[in-house]
């Protein structure tokens, strides 16, 4: 959960109350930790991840028609997303995108 918060730069209020209601319809599973019962271990389900799928291809297809009709290149937009995460968390994201570029290189010899 801390993770979590830290990640999404949200309360854990705001937190609480989306993920309660994401776990009762069936998009995430939340379980006790083995050694510290205060500890919620959060699991996505098959359902959650169809979900997760589906908005990540909508918005990948709108930002795809968003930079044909802008004639943007990918020199440009990258510098302009990364612009717009905070400096002390560019370099996390670079590792993120280079791993992600490795595993796509990979798939791709096979």
């Amino acid at each position: 959960m801390a993770d979590l918060l830290d990640i999404l730069k949200i309360t854990k209020q705001s937190l609480a109350r989306v993920l309660r209601e994401l776990v009762e319809q069936g998009f995430i599973l939340q379980r006790e930790g083995q050694v510290d019962r205060r500890q919620r271990l959060l699991t996505v389900t098959e359902k959650g991840k169809a979900l997760a799928l589906e908005l990540s291809r909508l918005q990948a297809d709108r930002f795809a028609r968003a930079l044909q009709v802008s004639g943007a290149s990918r020199d440009m937009v990258t510098r302009f997303l990364f612009a717009m995460i905070n400096p002390d968390e560019r370099e996390g994201v670079t590792r993120l995108i280079t791993q992600a570029d490795l595993l796509g290189q990979k798939g791709k010899e096979r």
